[in-house]
Order: C-alpha cells, then structure tokens, then sequence
C-alpha cells in the first residue's frame, strides 16, 4: 500500500462503538423504536462553533424513532396540564458535539473548541408542550432517565446535558398553526429553560403587538438576563444541504444487542418511586428526594441501610435493642435506653 493510501485511511472517520451502547440505553429509556439500519448525513453550515463546515449527524434515518415520555403533576408540571400529560419523542439520533459558545455581553462571544467533534446523542421532542414549567419539567425528567440507565456522564450544570429549546406562539382559543419558531441554544441548567422560554414568549408577543413579524433566528440566553439575544439567522432544512456522509456507512444493530441491552436496563425513576412508596412507606416527596439527589447514591444508602436493619432484626431476640448497639457502634454516638 502506498504511503498517500496510508494517509488517507489513517484520516478516514470512525464511528466509535463504545458510544453506542448508552445511546441505546437512552433510547428504551425514552419509550423509543431502535431502527436495525441507520445512516449518517453531513448537516452543512458555515459559523464559528463548526471549524469544519458540517456536523455528521442523522438527519434522514436516525438510530430510534417515535418515543414518549409521560410527566406528572409531582414532576412539577404547569397546573393547567392536569395530572400528567405525554411528550412524544420524534427521534433519538448520534451526531458530534460544536464548539462551546460564551457569551460576552454586548457584543462578543468566546469560543471554547476542546468539545469539537465528541460524541453526543440529541433527543428531538414533538412540539406538545404549551408552558415553560412543563418544558423545565421534561428537560428534569429526561436527565433523570438518562441519569438511571447511565447513558450521561452528568448533570446539566457540569455539561454532561444541555437543552436547546424552540418557541413559538399563536392566540389563546384560536385553533391555528403555531407561529415562526425561533430556537435558543445551549442552556444549561432546569431554570435557564423556564426562564429563556418565558423571555423568548414575551419577546414575541411584544413584536406582534407592536406590528412586527418573528423571523427565524438562532438565539441565545444568558442566566440573570431578561431577553434573549440574537445569535444567526435560522437557515431551514434546504439551506443545510444535507447529504450521506462518504466515510461513515450504515449503522446496524442487532435484534440480540437490543434484547441484551432491554433486559439488563436499570430500574427507571418512576417504578422506583412508586415501589418506595408502595412498599416501603415513604412520601412521594421523600421518595423523589432519595432517587433525585447525589445521582442515586443516596437510595444506595438507603437500601444498604434498610438491608442491615432487616439482617439485625432476623437475627436478634430483640431488634430494638439490637439495632440501637449497631447505630452506637458505628457512628460513636450515645444511645440512650
């Protein structure tokens, strides 16, 4: 083989297979249909976060396809939702990661591109949420989810999920097609959603009351802001040109990868909490409380705990007082009789 033909394969892209697995973790998490053949497109477009010129991703065949997710009132959704309402998943697709983008206010941006090209799945939801807290909810839900069946490294705060969101509006009790959407990008934490989101709609009721038009933009937030700032211009799908991309061929997965991965899933946050509450006698509120905090860790040491207990009380003619030594011993604390 020539040196030239060397090269070239050694520059020639890979899909990396560790990052599969997660996302098909993520994908059974979120209710989704995992296609048996996928294909990666070039999404072209010309900004600063894409040094290259196009980001690979699944356009046209994604990886999983029309998903839910159910939330419920105690996963604080707006009032006006009722007690629970469903958000469709349209589609669960691998795609690479752009540069990170700070905003410097007024008017410059600093660009972070040590993420470039990493590994990232994007959950694309159907436009069925109607108010920010319902939004916020969803984006707390799915890290919850992705969280359970570690397919995120972590949380929002640390960058281990980040939320872009699309707006639009249309008059109250007026059965029409919601208006030109506009998207904000990368926010980073459950309030900046609400917040952007709230910023956003005013924004446009604003520029139609005054007589404006909502063009589509690519907008950003910034926590502490009141609006949000305008990034680009929304280019629509034509405009991206997408094509198959040449280096990368089809994803295939396997009915047994599938069934492997489906039976060996995590316990999800819903059935844990409805099994705290059934069978062990906690709140809803302290059951929340235990799966939500320390990515888990906490119901770890509940359940190691609950388990010690049981084991002391089978094997003492007296639990009570058995239970009390044990507390005593491993914490050096006095108890009294």
């Amino acid at each position: 083989m020539k040196s030239k033909d060397k090269d070239k394969l050694k520059n020639r892209k890979t899909f990396q297979q560790g990052t599969l697995l997660p996302a098909i973790r993520a994908a059974l998490a979120l209710r989704c249909n995992i296609q048996k053949r996928s294909h990666f497109d070039r999404k072209h477009y010309f900004y600063a976060d894409q040094p290259a010129g196009y980001q690979i991703t699944q356009y046209y065949r994604p990886f999983a396809t029309t998903g839910s997710i159910i939330l419920h009132d105690h996963d604080g959704i707006a009032s006006e939702d009722g007690k629970s309402v469903e958000i469709g998943i349209k589609q669960v697709q691998m795609e690479q990661d752009t540069a990170k983008t700070v905003l410097q206010p007024p008017s410059e941006a600093l660009l972070d591109f040590n993420r470039v090209g990493h590994p990232l799945i994007e959950i694309i939801t159907l436009p069925q949420i109607h108010h920010p807290q319902t939004a916020a909810a969803c984006v707390k839900k799915i890290q919850a989810l992705l969280q359970a069946v570690n397919a995120v490294t972590t949380g929002m705060e640390l960058g281990g999920l980040r939320a872009d969101v699309n707006v639009s509006i249309r008059k109250k009790g007026v059965d029409a097609a919601l208006g030109k959407r506009t998207e904000i990008k990368n926010l980073s934490s459950i309030k900046a959603v609400e917040d952007a989101i709230i910023a956003e709609r005013n924004r446009q009721i604003a520029v139609l009351t005054d007589g404006g038009t909502i063009e589509g933009e690519t907008r950003g937030w910034t926590l502490g802001a009141s609006d949000t700032v305008k990034l680009r211009g929304k280019e629509g799908e034509v405009h991206y040109r997408y094509m198959p991309d040449p280096d990368l061929g089809p994803l295939i997965i396997g009915n047994d990868l599938i069934q492997s991965i489906s039976e060996n899933l995590p316990q999800l946050p819903d059935q844990t909490i409805a099994q705290l509450v059934k069978q062990h006698g906690l709140t809803l509120k302290d059951a929340k409380t235990l799966v939500a905090l320390d990515d888990g860790e906490r119901l770890d040491y509940y359940d190691s705990v609950r388990q010690e207990l049981a084991d002391l009380r089978a094997q003492s003619p007296n639990p009570t007082e058995t239970v009390e030594q044990s507390v005593d011993q491993k914490s050096d604390v006095t108890v009294a009789n």
